[in-house]
């Protein structure tokens, strides 16, 4: 399959301009396939965006990948057991892209992915694009082709790493950027929803505010007690709960991801779950609440997200707790000099001036989108 030459340095340049266009991910995504297809041609994709901080993902786009019964082999079981530690390994190690031909080491049938799902969707050739920022997961997308097609070459892989990091780079802007205000329903509703899951991940009782955050989540259009609507967040809760308190995992509680997003009216909401104890007529269910994140939670999100070191990270605390240089310098047992310099470099990394603009940079945007102005 040979490309236009003329046509790849166009969608390059094209992408590059989207991934600085100020779109949200999931328009950033929408738009970047629309031109890959140009280019690297397939039937069917998944193209999905991330919290960096747990690597689950907080929105997925597909097409032509299935109904229902698919998108369940995928999220609860596909991704957790093989796809979200991939994942993970591609963007810790700098390998943007793979092919499933190379992971099933030539032989498809050993693949998972190809066995339970796209074999018999009449699917084969697929690879896998990650978008990482300095090591921290903000999305990624599967293009898959055909059976009946040749799959991938050389060429469209390199162009596709070569997209890898500005598209990266582009999903991080875009979850860092709060241009959306909140909306008048939103300001009203600050309770906690909680939301109740059977084995089969139905509805079976929520609470009216828990509908609210769904419906900001961009859930429900297929109708709450059918389950087939709800957002790929708390799928994701969902499934990441069963499998840390699975026999395989010894109960690992602590693997029990607390998953933050970005909803549609601008809010950062935080998602956790606990699984209820079984009844003699009843087997356990998942219990998922959703609330407006605390500023502390958006805080750590943003300083992982700005790049800040461990110890930039300690500082930016300790100035939240309205420390001055010299009460930082004895806390941290490190000098007033060097206090001032990783200062000045957390300062660099987040684009402030003042100690000020980091608190409200870091603890208040995004939070209350409308807040500020």
């Amino acid at each position: 399959m040979r490309l236009n030459g003329a046509l790849e340095d166009r969608t390059f340049s094209e992408v590059k301009r989207l991934c600085h266009a100020g779109l949200d991910g999931p328009a950033l995504l929408r738009e970047v396939v629309r031109r890959l297809r140009r280019v690297v041609p397939f039937e069917a994709h998944c193209a999905s965006t991330a919290d960096p901080a747990s690597g689950l993902l907080t929105h997925a786009m597909a097409e032509e990948m299935g109904g229902e019964k698919e998108a369940a082999i995928f999220l609860e079981h596909l991704y957790f057991e093989h796809d979200l530690d991939q994942l993970k390994l591609m963007a810790r190690s700098r390998r943007p892209v793979t092919l499933l031909s190379e992971v099933a080491g030539g032989n498809l049938d050993r693949s998972s992915r190809y066995r339970e799902m796209l074999g018999p969707l009449g699917l084969a050739h697929e690879v896998r694009v990650v978008f990482a920022d300095r090591g921290s997961l903000w999305g990624s997308v599967d293009l898959t082709r055909e059976a009946s097609r040749a799959n991938f070459e050389p060429r469209e892989v390199a162009l596709l790493k070569r997209l890898a990091p500005h598209i990266g780079a582009g999903l991080k802007t875009a979850t860092l950027r709060s241009r959306a205000s909140a909306i008048e329903e939103a300001r009203g509703v600050e309770i906690p929803g909680v939301l109740t899951l059977d084995h089969a991940g139905r509805v079976v009782q929520h609470t009216a505010a828990a509908e609210h955050w769904l419906r900001d989540l961009g859930g429900l259009e297929s109708g709450l007690r059918e389950g087939t609507g709800l957002p790929a967040a708390v799928r994701m809760v969902s499934g990441a709960l069963r499998r840390a308190l699975s026999p395989g995992s010894e109960r690992d509680l602590n693997s029990v991801p607390r998953l933050r997003v970005r909803s549609r009216s601008g809010r950062w909401l935080a998602l956790y779950g606990s699984l209820s104890e079984p009844a003699p007529t009843r087997s356990s269910e998942v219990v998922i609440v959703i609330e407006p994140a605390k500023p502390e939670e958006v805080a750590l999100f943003n300083m992982g997200a700005y790049g800040l070191s461990p110890r930039e990270e300690e500082i930016a605390k300790q100035i939240a707790r309205g420390a001055s240089t010299k009460q930082i310098s004895v806390a941290l047992y490190i000098s007033e000099y060097t206090v001032q310099n990783h200062l000045r470099n957390v300062f660099e990394k987040v684009g402030v001036r003042s100690r000020r603009e980091l608190l409200k940079r870091l603890f208040f945007d995004n939070l209350y989108p409308s807040l500020f102005g």
